[in-house]
Parts: C-alpha cells; structure tokens; sequence
C-alpha cells in the first residue's frame, strides 16, 4: 500500500515531492523491503524528468533495481530482450550527457557499481564509435530473408541497380549503441573536476573486475597523467597502480607519457609514480632504460626521493628480471677486456643499480656471471646496510672468494646473547661471595654497553634492541657512580665538582627511564618493572639527600615517589614479576608508616640504602632473565630520519631580516604513537629555541606497500605507524646578521602538554635537581622532550635590506 501510494506521488506535478517519493522508495529498498521490478519502466521515464534531484534519485533506484533483479529479461522498443543490468548501465551511461553537473558525478560514481554487466557493454564505454549505423548487428541470411518478406524487387538488368533501399526508422536503434558508446571517455574529458575524479574511481573499480576492460583503458588512464589539475594526476596514478596489480605491461610509447610526469613538483604525485611503476611490467628493455634514466634523472634533482626511487628500483628488478639481465652490463658499465676502476657506494645512483641488479639476480642466477669481483663484494655491504632492499642471494656466495664475508643473521643473534651471559657470570660471582670490585663492574657493563652500540651498526633490525639494553645498562653505571660515593647522603661535604656530578647522574637517570618507557615499543612486563624500579631507586636517593642535608620542602617529591611506588606495586602484581629484594624491603618500611611524611619516609628508606651493598642496589638479575631476552628483536624504536632539507654547508640560504624563508621540509617517522606530540626544533646561534607543531593534515600515513620487507617486519603493534611528514618550517631573523652561520633542525618528542602522573613525576624531581646544580641552562620540562632524530644543520644568512630607489 506505502509503495503504491508513493508511487503515484512520483508522477506529481511538483518537482519536490516527485523527488521525496523517490527518496522514500529508496529508504524502503535499504529497510530490506522489496521493490517490485515493474516500478523499473516508471523509473527510466524519470531520467527525463525536469527537475535535477528527481533524476539523481530515479538513477539511483535503477541501479538498485538492476543489482535486485541482475538477470531479469527486458524489452526494447524494438521488441528485443537484454538483461536488467545491461539496460540500466547503458542508460546510465547516457546520463553522462546530461546538462546538470550533479547528474553527471551521481551517474559517474553509480557506473562503478555495476560489477556485473556484459562486456560489450562495457568496452562500448571506451570507444565513441556508434555500431552499425545506432542498430544492432544483423546476419546476412537475416538481411535477405527481412527483403524477401518487403516484395521488393530489382528489375534485373543490373545487380543490384534499383534494389530496394532499406529504410531506417528510429525506433528500430537500439539502446546498448547509443547509451554506453564513449560514456567514460566523456566523463574523463569533462570539463569540470568532479565529474573527472568520479569517472577515474569508477573506471577503477570495473577494470579490477574485468582485466581486459584494464587492458584497453590503459590508454586513457596514462593520456589522465597529463590533466592540468593536480589531484586528478595524483588519482589517475592510483588507479593505475591498483590496475596493475593484475599484471599489467606497459608499451613503451605508454611509458614516455608516465615518465615526463616525473618532473612534477608535487612529491606526493612522484611517489604515487613511483609506486605505481614497482607494480608494472615492461615490455622491452628499451623501455627500461628510459625507465632507469628517468628515475636517475629524479633521484639527481629530488635527492629527497631517495627512498622511494630505491624501492622502485627493487620491484623494477624482481619484475623484469630478463629485461634486466640484458642490460646488467651497459648498467654497470663492464668491459669485456679493460678494467674499469670502480664506482664508489656513496653514489644514490649506483645504489640504486645495484639494488635492481641484485633483486633481477635472485631469480635469475645467469646475472651472478656478469658481475665482477668488488660488484659481488658490494653486495655485502648492501646486504648489511639496507636489508630490506636487498634479497638474499645464496648462490652468489659460490663465486666470492672470501667466504668469510658472508652475513648470518643467526651469530649475530648468538653474539647478543653472550653479551648479557657474560654479565649473567658477573653476577652470579657476586652471588657467590666473590664481589668483585665497582671498576670491575663498571668495566664489565661499559664494554656490554660498546658491543651493543657496534651491533646496532651492522644489523638495523635489532637495533631497537640494542638502544633500549645499552641505554639500560648506561642507568645501571649511573647508579652505581652514585652509592660508590660515601658522601651521596650528605651533599654539603661534597665538592662542587662531585655536587654537579651526582646531580646530573641523577637527572640523566629520570630522563633516560623517561625516555625508555616512551621512545620503545613492543616491552616485556619484565622490562617496563625493570625500568620502574631502577627510577625509584633513583627518587629515593634523591629525596633521602634532599631530606638530610637542605631544606627544601619535599612534599611534592614524596607525593609523587609515593606514586610511583603505587603504580610498580599495581605491574609487579598484574604480570606476577617478582621485584627486587631492596625494593621489597622499602615496601615493607613505607606500609609500616601510619602516615607517610617526607620525613619519617627519608629517615626510614635511609638505613636500606646504607646497609645495603651497591651488588643488592643496582641489582640485574630481572633485566639479565631469560625470559626478558626472548623475542627480543620485537622491541620497536620511535625514530625519525629528515630527508628534506638536506645538510649542505657550501650553500647559505639568504634572505632580508625581518622577512620569513620557507623552507620545504620531509621527515619519515617510524612507530609512533600519537602524532600530535611530534615537534620540529629550530636551534638558532644565539641558542633561541623555535619549536613548530606541524597540523595533522601533513603527516601521511605509509600503507603496507610503502613499508614491505622493511627491517622491523615483524614487529606487530597496531598502535604505532609510519608516517611521512611534509610540510615547510619558516626561518627569521629580526636582526642583520654579520655573516652566514649554521643553524640546527631536529625532530621532537613534547610530552609537556599531557597529564600523566610519570611526566609530573619526572617534572618535580628535575625541578629540585636543577636548584643549585651547576647545570647549566637546564630546566625541568626540559626532561619532557626527546630527540628522535639526528639533526640537520643549514647555512643561513639574514641580510640587509636593499634600498629602492623609485
């Protein structure tokens, strides 16, 4: 009754509620109430309907009725039948001529919809000739057989002199010609935006679903490349790279046009290029080596891609490894009888040869004949270097002479372990009663400390964990240079030389738990108790010193050391790790305290720590478990690499003081948590600070192509990702600089505006340290930023302004 009712309101004589009626039959389809199949004819009539929503919406219910009822015959008017699907795509098709703009995007993005059309239908769309004159095909014995049944004849004195002309008549052109012939060539070469990006996203979809509609619409996805808007380049790229996934070969007249896209400023569209020509095949080697020029042509004059043009250059090599094996030798510049002196490893470019050579090579052992002596010793330090752009080729080291080059991942592996067993031995030496002495000690955990940081260099995949265990064992030495001291308790008696210096162990042992707890990923219960513990260590020598020898109010301090302790108490019985003797001695001394003061809670942990053996105070035993080393390669790192600017000291950037310089800057970001603590710092020669908070619109986010067979693979956490930020840092200068001088750019972790009870921990403690320390131009939020960057010195010059003279 509803349907039959709306159904008449769709032929009122106001065009508003004509196009409400249609919106409510729609609302009915999607409750899962069925429309019946003869509302289709009263739905096609309204595609000539006056007003712009009442077509939309008709166009719309079409394309749902076709989807409900796929299979069903239709007639024409011509008395023959089609299926639903088929009509209702090829009159829609048709609206793409339609004069309203709306109506051509709506019908633009319902095309794509239609993953079940035939495909002469759909070919139809790429081509604007109409078939046969607007009629459909017919056989020859049809053709004869329609003249006899007229009784026309010929007078015989000529053949076929005076036959009977057929007569055209206009019902008899069929629909399928007319409606879908050039439909998507009309919606690419629309003069308006929308119209174009919708046609792109449809043409996207159907050729996903249909490889030979890929295969023809090639040609005008590439002819989109060249379209004066920016955004429709970049998603014309897109689209090809999701086509060609489906093992699309490009010719090479098809890659002269991608490859002049390649000078575009836009980074963005250049990696989008990139991309997508990893995804693609060639046909000829030809084409390669225009492939190749161009990408070296790029990587010269955007240093910035350098990545991404590298990992072009990997998927190029396991793509066309034939192509690449006939042209290893013009590569690398070989000759068959005279020594050429070798290309140097600092070179982007030769990289870059290599790694296409080597990744053709694992498939193609035939290359590893071509190769010469140092090319097959650069494998090595590719192989080390850059792991996941460079396969394993295990029949390459069948031609190098000196086997021991070889890299195993497994010694490596082996060598981190023996580096805590043997702080394991030392130990378990103390354990027996054979203490040895702290230089011992400290020998023992500086010499961990150098193998780690060497390990780190040569595997980048367990150089995460190697940070976080050096950067342990560093608070380890720290704590120790503070109880080896007899006068720790009584900082009066100090000199001013060990005053600063027991303060700054102390600062550097809360920043560095600080930055352990934040910049790490992927943590054992075991290693987070193990950091807990050795900061409240820390907070208890700090307040026993505060309370015995200043007067200082250290309410806050014992607040917040009372908090910590709540907070290990709460971990230590989630993941049942047991803690530390000295720290169950110091929970038992506070839980006897009816109210935990500063100074009845100073003058109860005092006598733990000065009982106690500095073997019992910086104890390893949880840390050196083995339970806490496995999985140890798990352990991600928050880190940042600056890729634009670029460190040049030769060039000075000059510009008027009082003016700003913008400068382009591109950073990648690995395992971060939330975006919105990162900061650009801007370090001025005269030490001013600028911090710059980028907006969350330029940070990208990688997508599992842009980060596949990277180092930390297998590291799984879903709460950190990639990102790539993009953006432009202003430089200024209101005063004239005398000359060029460098100025330092890095990239920041701020946690000074989050609420947590750690920050507000670390903030007080490093408030007190910093009163009368002898450390200079240090403040307490200072502890709430960390680097994760390496940093970028430029030259810069704020220059005079010039005079006008009009």
């Amino acid at each position: 009754m509803i349907i039959k009712i709306l159904r008449d309101f769709s032929h009122y004589h106001d065009p508003r509620v004509r196009s409400t009626a249609l919106h409510s039959l729609m609302i009915l389809h999607e409750s899962n109430i069925e429309l019946d199949i003869s509302l289709y004819g009263e739905f096609t009539d309204l595609l000539n309907d006056e007003y712009e929503t009442a077509r939309i919406t008709a166009m719309r219910l079409i394309q749902l009725l076709s989807c409900q009822y796929k299979d069903c015959p239709v007639c024409l008017d011509d008395g023959e039948q089609i299926r639903i699907v088929d009509d209702a795509f090829a009159k829609l098709c048709s609206m793409m001529n339609d004069y309203s703009i709306a109506v051509r995007v709506e019908a633009a993005k319902l095309l794509g919809k239609f993953t079940d059309v035939s495909l002469n239908f759909l070919h139809q769309t790429l081509d604007k000739k109409l078939m046969s004159d607007l009629r459909k095909k017919k056989s020859a014995h049809q053709r004869h057989r329609e003249t006899l049944e007229a009784g026309e004849w010929s007078s015989g004195r000529k053949w076929t002199d005076d036959s009977a002309a057929e007569v055209i008549y206009p019902e008899t052109v069929t629909l399928m010609s007319i409606g879908s012939c050039g439909a998507f060539i009309h919606g690419l070469e629309d003069e308006f935006y929308d119209v174009r990006m919708a046609s792109l996203e449809s043409l996207c979809k159907l050729a996903q679903i249909y490889p030979t509609f890929a295969n023809q619409s090639l040609d005008f996805l590439v002819d989109m490349f060249n379209d004066e808007i920016q955004e429709i380049r970049l998603k014309a790229i897109q689209c090809l790279t999701k086509i060609s996934g489906k093992n699309i070969t490009l010719r090479e007249d098809q890659i002269d046009i991608i490859l002049a896209v390649l000078e575009d400023y836009s980074i963005g569209i250049r990696e989008a290029l990139h991309q997508m020509l990893s995804n693609c095949r060639l046909t000829s080697n030809v084409a390669l080596r225009s492939t190749i020029t161009s990408l070296k042509e790029n990587l010269k004059r955007y240093p910035c891609d350098r990545e991404s043009i590298w990992n072009c250059f990997r998927k190029l090599g396991q793509n066309n490894v034939y192509l690449t094996l006939s042209l290893t030798s013009e590569l690398l510049l070989t000759h068959p009888f005279f020594r050429l002196p070798e290309n140097p490893l600092d070179d982007p470019e030769y990289v870059a040869i290599l790694i296409l050579i080597f990744n053709a090579a694992q498939d193609c052992p035939i290359m590893i004949e071509l190769l010469e002596k140092h090319t097959r010793k650069h494998y090595i330090y590719l192989k080390g270097s850059y792991p996941h752009l460079v396969p394993s080729i295990l029949h390459l080291f069948d031609k190098t002479a000196n086997f021991d080059l070889k890299v195993d991942m497994e010694n490596c592996d082996q060598f981190f372990l023996k580096i805590f067993q043997r702080l394991q031995n030392l130990v378990q030496n103390d354990n027996n009663h054979q203490c040895c002495s702290i230089q011992v000690q400290m020998s023992a955990l500086s010499n961990a400390i150098n193998d780690l940081h060497k390990l780190s260099l040569l595997h980048s995949s367990i150089e995460p964990a190697c940070n976080f265990f050096s950067t342990y064992l560093q608070c380890q030495i720290s704590l120790r240079k503070i109880v080896s001291n007899n006068n720790w308790i009584n900082t009066f008696l100090m000199s001013a030389l060990q005053s600063s210096v027991f303060r700054s162990s102390l600062q550097q042992l809360l920043s560095s738990t600080f930055s352990m707890l934040n910049l790490f990923h992927g943590l054992q219960p075991k290693h987070i108790i193990a950091i807990q513990q050795t900061r409240i260590k820390a907070m208890a020598l700090q307040l026993i010193a505060i309370i015995h020898g200043s007067n200082v109010s250290a309410l806050g301090l014992c607040d917040a050391f009372l908090s910590e302790m709540t907070t290990l108490k709460r971990l230590s019985k989630e993941h049942c790790v047991q803690l530390d003797e000295i720290i169950n001695d110091m929970f038992k001394a506070i839980d006897s305290l009816n109210q935990p003061r500063p100074g009845t809670v100073g003058r109860i942990l005092q006598p733990i720590f000065l009982d106690s053996s500095t073997t019992k105070i910086c104890d390893l035993s949880n840390i050196l478990d083995r339970q806490a080393l496995q999985d140890f390669k798990k352990i991600s790192m928050t880190k940042g690499e600056i890729v634009e600017p670029i460190e040049k000291m030769d060039t000075i950037l000059k510009f008027t003081a009082g003016l700003v310089l913008e400068v382009p800057f591109v950073a990648n970001l690995e395992h971060v948590k939330d975006i919105k603590n990162i900061r650009i710092k801007i370090q001025y020669p005269d030490q001013q600070i600028q911090l710059i908070q980028p907006k969350l619109n330029e940070f990208r986010l990688k997508t599992s192509d842009d980060i596949n067979n990277n180092n930390n693979s297998d590291k799984d956490d879903d709460s950190n990702n990639d990102y790539k930020l993009m953006t432009k840092i202003s430089l200024s200068s209101y005063g004239v600089w005398s000359g060029p001088s460098l100025i330092e750019i890095n990239l920041l972790l701020d946690f000074r505006d989050i609420q947590s009870s750690s920050l507000s921990t670390t903030q007080i403690y490093s408030s007190l340290l910093t009163k009368s320390s002898g450390i200079k131009s240090t403040r307490s939020e200072d502890n709430l930023v960390i680097e994760i960057s390496k940093p970028v010195k430029l030259m810069i010059h704020p220059m005079k302004p010039k005079r006008c003279v009009i």
